[in-house]
């Protein structure tokens, strides 16, 4: 029997590729889309976003030890289930992080659509200085943004 990781994979896989040509197609030009348009779904795109985002980081929760007693089948027991959360390649934080990938490509092919290169610079300009500040670093510079 296939668990939720298993069967999200499945379906998530085909659909990342498909996200990806479409994003190649809008990067070369190919794909069009209105800009007020992709203001609405580059808003509902950002919640979503938001939303895998706290589930990604809720992931972490996922991958503590387990006690189911003092034992060698407690001990294999939680450790199975630790990997199925957590750390294997099928793992809800992996698929959960996928996902989040998936999410981007659409917020890129959206913004590439729409031509709002700019509003992308400056997105990913916010994201560089976010992260610096939540991994403590100083002193980092990019220009866009804020």
């Amino acid at each position: 029997m296939t668990g939720f990781p298993d069967m999200a994979a499945d379906r998530l896989t085909p659909v990342a590729g498909e996200v990806h040509k479409a994003r190649e197609s809008a990067e070369l030009g190919g794909l069009r889309m209105d800009k007020a348009e992709a203001g609405v779904l580059l808003a509902n795109l950002a919640q979503l976003r938001a939303r895998a985002a706290d589930l990604v980081t809720g992931c972490a929760d996922l991958d503590r030890p387990l006690r189911f007693g003092d034992n060698w089948v407690g001990d294999i027991v939680a450790a199975r289930l630790r990997a199925v959360a957590s750390t294997d390649s099928l793992s809800m934080t992996s698929v959960m992080a996928e996902f989040l990938q998936v999410i981007d490509d659409l917020e890129a092919t959206v913004r590439a659509a729409a031509q709002l290169y700019e509003t992308t610079d400056d997105q990913n300009a916010d994201r560089v200085r976010k992260a610096a500040r939540h991994l403590g670093l100083t002193g980092v510079t990019v220009q866009g943004g804020e």
